[in-house]
């Protein structure tokens, strides 16, 4: 904020002051025994001088006021632009066309992915196994996506909420960090652990993605987890179901 900008602060009750003082001194600001604007004392200048200059600190403020909500209401809009490409990356392998088909369509909204014949789908998947990506090097497992993308994607959105914390709404940093400390996020984060400990030493073992299974034992944080991704993809864009392109 600029010495100019401050200074504005300061007017409103300076020319308040200066109307109590022209109060106090009594002097009438009308003469009837003028004629036309003679008719004005010069007391009476003096308060239309002073009403002026509080018509335009009002609204010098006002404009300023306004000025700097505008910026905060567009650097809010970025952060809440930020949040989403973050979480955009977290959910991205499980929206992939890559491994649904006719029978199970891609899912349209991340509600989607809560219905049982979804979930019986992804159960199947071998984590263990090859998966059509690459990352540069050469293809890469199933698991080694899953956790990757929810590693990267959970570091940007940290990170934005670290940078936008002051100008994002309380109920999406609160929805956003729910997010970010839920079970399933931390399975994501440490699918390696669950696999190792699965294959026992038979590095190419088949791991299926047993802990999204429908199976009332099986919840691990599922059903937490994609209502809170709508909540936050609603709070970001307007919209649950607005799955970018990834």
């Amino acid at each position: 904020m600029t010495r100019t900008s401050k200074a504005l602060d300061f007017l409103p009750p300076l020319v308040a002051f200066g109307a109590a003082l022209v109060a106090i001194a009594g002097s009438p600001t009308w003469n009837d025994q003028g004629a036309g604007i003679e008719k004005i004392t010069s007391t009476g200048w003096v308060v239309i001088g002073i009403s002026f200059a509080a018509l335009i600190a009002t609204l010098l403020v006002t404009l300023r006021n306004h000025g700097q909500q505008a910026l905060r209401t567009q650097i809010a809009r970025t952060g809440r632009e930020e949040l989403l490409r973050g979480l955009e990356q977290v959910v991205r392998i499980f929206k992939d066309s890559q491994y649904w088909d006719k029978d199970n369509p891609r899912p349209t909204s991340p509600l989607d992915l809560l219905r049982s014949e979804r979930r019986s789908a992804l159960a199947s998947l071998n984590l263990n196994a090859m998966s059509p990506y690459a990352d540069g090097k050469g293809n890469v497992k199933w698991w080694e996506m899953f956790e990757d993308t929810a590693t990267k994607g959970s570091l940007q959105i940290t990170t934005t909420l670290q940078i936008y914390v002051t100008f994002l709404d309380a109920v999406l940093i609160d929805k956003t960090t729910r997010l970010l400390n839920s079970e399933f996020m931390s399975r994501l984060h440490h699918t390696r652990h669950i696999i190792n400990a699965n294959t026992r030493g038979e590095l190419d073992r088949p791991v299926h993605f047993f802990w999204v299974s429908p199976d009332n034992h099986m919840k691990s944080g599922y059903e937490e987890f994609w209502p809170l991704v709508a909540e936050v993809m609603r709070l970001c864009s307007g919209n649950e179901d607005d799955w970018r392109e990834s």
